[in-house]
């Protein structure tokens, strides 16, 4: 006879009932052969789609003593050689767990029978009645119900060893979270807000819950892991992970339920996160994506593998996000884990975009209400050495168009990932515990002052730095680097290697974080790397000289930009202080280290929607570290220094301010420039100023009045457009034209500074 998977206590318990949940007679006749020999009652109870509250109701009815324990139990079936992998069990056509009567006849006896005996944990029924009022109120659905969906849960639970630990996701209904006690006191008060009646918004809840609807098959979840794999393999191979931070996680999953917090570059990023959870035994979050990707085939069979849609625009739509906002803290509560990413949408420009608080606020509400004990928020980290997508990520730059997701982009873009791409890099920060950076939760308390919306902020902010901090630096991302600072020249190979070497010493000597292709240690590995660009058609050779020159082939800067932005926080210190070297230089020697730290501060707060920074005093704290790296009598030199350009030369030896903050500072002179001939009597739109910006900023490339062309994108642009709102050049005010031409000054103070840098920088190079 096939074994329990959990089997019983050993100690017999005469007030035990044995509810015994089948299908057919075949189980019936399973279920009551194990049981025959057991102290305890059985009760038979037919399984079916519908809640079989009626079987269940007789039951708890003909009870009236508390302390009697009902064992949960059935029959599971294991698929069958083939059965697992098919397209009928993926598609969910049919169900190996599910087997015809008849094959279940012939497999009743066998030697290696298929069938497997689950028993859940017992739980006595004054404890389910206390269970139930406690969740419900003792309002919102019938304890029979409860009783019964309790039973299925804890089957399930002790279903996933048949399985493994990766298929351990919610199959949540909607009846579930209708039940749970802050349903029904929510949906009064959402009643009481909109005027709507109770009976129309619950109607509206259920048809959302339904949508939100996920299962766990594991066929499902099997067959979308080998689908992943075999998709990403032959773009990327096996990925590169560190094996002791997986092994961490094991722990960390069972202790706390987690939030799987990944960074997005590629479409690629989701199947690589739970491939690589699942190669190394752990459960698999239940990710929540777009809506956008849910269409037909790849939506139903991503809903059974565990996927949840949302909708992309809820502001308007009060009951869904009250909907969403239930569905999360019932799935927390259960301890399920969840994943999503944080940015909300892929960057195109290759480095983090600022998290979106959307879903995070809604745990975070459920954790305050005491929902659970503690959240751990696992940020990951992923690079590439290179991805398909810029070739889209540019288009959209130059105001093109995002392609709609939809079975004919699907199979374009699984073609694409037929061609070698390099590696793929994943890395684990340190889990974050939500009750350490939030305090214990207080249902009481109020969680609508500034402070704890400023609590929230910097818990999402305290992700996206870990990501930043682990995200490993590519071979790539430092070439592209190199040959984006020479304001488009091509270069010989000689000097590429010097510039290269000296950003490898760099993250050498801060403990940052390199990939093996970044070691770039002799010619042959840098060959290697150049190579590979070449082929992709990023970095174009003229042989045609003396000497072979690399330089960014036409067209290809914003490309080369993404492989690039994804380091540009590991210098990004070193690039502000720099630019602070120089304009320190206009006070007096007494008082440049104090007027050092101002212009590091202002370079700071005019960065601030593309980087993420530390507080004031941690960012001053930081910049006088870096610079003590860089030189320890950097004080007295900066004092002493007859020039900027000496200055520069004693204390930083070459300059790389210009390869890190040119492009984000010539896309917003394009803006402010934009912006300085509009009225000053009417608010400027941003469409307006985005379009024109467009259109300036391509003139301006061709005037060479800038010179990286990767700054002429509607992502940069955005983000400028976002720092004038947040100086106030947006909207008619007092001396408006003053205050735009001011900041375009300072503006172009810093982008010649940068000029002199680029000058200090090559000569130190070798011309």
């Amino acid at each position: 006879m096939a074994t329990a998977v959990s089997p019983p206590e050993h100690e017999p318990q005469i007030g035990r009932i044995f509810l015994a949940l089948y299908r057919g007679a075949t189980e019936r006749e399973l279920l009551e052969r194990h049981t025959a020999g057991l102290a305890g009652r059985l009760v038979a109870i037919e399984r079916s789609d519908a809640p079989f509250s009626t079987e269940v109701a007789r039951l708890v009815a003909s009870l009236d003593d508390d302390a009697v324990e009902l064992a949960p139990l059935r029959v599971a079936w294991l698929p069958g050689k083939g059965e697992a992998g098919s397209w009928r069990a993926l598609l969910g056509l049919s169900d190996p767990r599910e087997p015809s009567e008849s094959i279940k006849r012939r497999e009743k006896d066998a030697a290696e029978p298929r069938w497997r005996i689950v028993i859940a944990e017992p739980a006595a029924l004054g404890l389910l009645r206390a269970r139930w009022k406690q969740r419900t109120g003792g309002r919102g659905t019938d304890f029979a119900d409860f009783v019964a969906r309790q039973a299925e849960l804890s089957l399930e639970r002790a279903e996933y060893p048949l399985y493994g630990a990766r298929y351990k996701m919610p199959r949540v209904e909607p009846a579930d979270v209708i039940a749970a006690p802050g349903f029904t006191a929510g949906l009064a008060r959402l009643a009481a807000e909109t005027g709507r009646p109770e009976a129309e918004l619950l109607a509206e809840a259920r048809g959302y819950l339904e949508e939100l609807r996920t299962g766990h098959n594991p066929f499902a979840i099997e067959g979308m892991l080998r689908f992943f794999r075999a998709a990403y393999e032959k773009a990327y191979g096996t990925v590169d992970v560190l094996t002791d931070e997986l092994a961490k996680l094991h722990d960390v999953f069972t202790r706390y339920p987690a939030l799987i917090l990944p960074a997005h570059k590629a479409n690629v990023d989701a199947p690589i996160v739970n491939t690589v959870l699942a190669d190394h035994g752990l459960p698999l979050p239940s990710l929540f994506a777009g809506i956008n990707m849910s269409f037909w085939p790849m939506g139903p069979i991503m809903r059974r593998a565990g996927y949840i849609f949302l909708r992309r625009d809820i502001r308007e739509n009060a009951t869904y996000r009250f909907v969403l906002r239930e569905y999360l803290a019932y799935l927390i509560e259960r301890r399920f884990n969840l994943s999503w990413f944080p940015e909300g949408t892929r960057s195109r420009t290759g480095k983090l975009l600022p998290p979106k608080l959307g879903l995070l606020t809604y745990v975070v509400d459920a954790y305050r209400q005491g929902r659970i004990e503690d959240i751990m928020l696992v940020p990951v980290a992923l690079a590439y050495d290179q991805v398909y997508e810029t070739k889209d990520f540019a288009n959209e730059a130059k105001g093109g168009k995002k392609k709609p997701e939809n079975l004919g982009w699907m199979l374009r873009y699984l073609r694409s990932l037929r061609t070698s791409y390099g590696k793929a890099y994943l890395r684990l920060a340190e889990p974050l515990s939500m009750r350490e950076a939030l305090g214990p939760p207080d249902p009481d308390g109020n969680y609508k002052t500034p402070e704890a919306q400023l609590a929230l902020q910097k818990l999402s902010l305290a992700v996206s730095w870990r990501i930043n901090q682990t995200t490993p630096i590519t071979g790539i991302a430092l070439v592209t680097f190199a040959l984006l600072a020479t304001g488009g020249r091509s270069i010989p190979r000689e000097r590429l290697a010097k510039f290269v070497a000296m950003l490898v010493e760099h993250a050498r000597k801060r403990g940052q974080p390199l990939a093996d292709s970044a070691v770039l240690h002799d010619s042959e590995r840098l060959g290697a790397v150049l190579d590979t660009l070449m082929e992709s058609g990023v970095v174009t050779r003229f042989d045609g000289g003396p000497t072979p020159v690399y330089g960014i082939a036409e067209g290809q800067h914003i490309g080369a930009a993404f492989y690039r932005n994804s380091m540009l926080h590991f210098v990004l210190e070193r690039a502000i202080a720099e630019v602070a070297t120089l304009g320190a230089m206009a006070a007096s020697p007494a008082r440049r280290e104090a007027h050092f730290v101002e212009t590091a501060v202002a370079l700071r707060e005019s960065l601030k929607f593309e980087f993420f920074f530390r507080e004031r005093p941690a960012f001053e704290e930081g910049l006088a570290a870096e610079m003590d790296l860089i030189d320890q009598d950097w004080r007295r030199k900066l004092a002493e220094a007859k020039s900027g350009r000496e200055a520069l030369d004693s204390i930083f030896g070459v300059g790389l301010a210009h390869a890190a903050l040119r492009p984000f500072l010539e896309a917003y002179r394009i803006v402010l420039d934009v912006l300085l001939t509009m009225p000053v009597d009417a608010a400027a739109q941003e469409k307006d100023v985005l379009t024109a910006a467009d259109g300036l900023g391509r003139q301006y490339l061709l005037e060479k009045t800038i010179r990286n062309p990767e700054a002429v994108s509607r992502q940069l642009f955005a983000t400028a457009w976002q720092l004038a709102a947040n100086v106030r050049l947006v909207e008619p005010g007092p001396d408006l034209a003053t205050r735009r031409e001011g900041r375009s000054k300072v503006l172009r103070a810093t982008l010649a500074a940068l000029d002199a840098i680029e000058v200090q920088c090559r000569e130190a190079l070798g011309g």
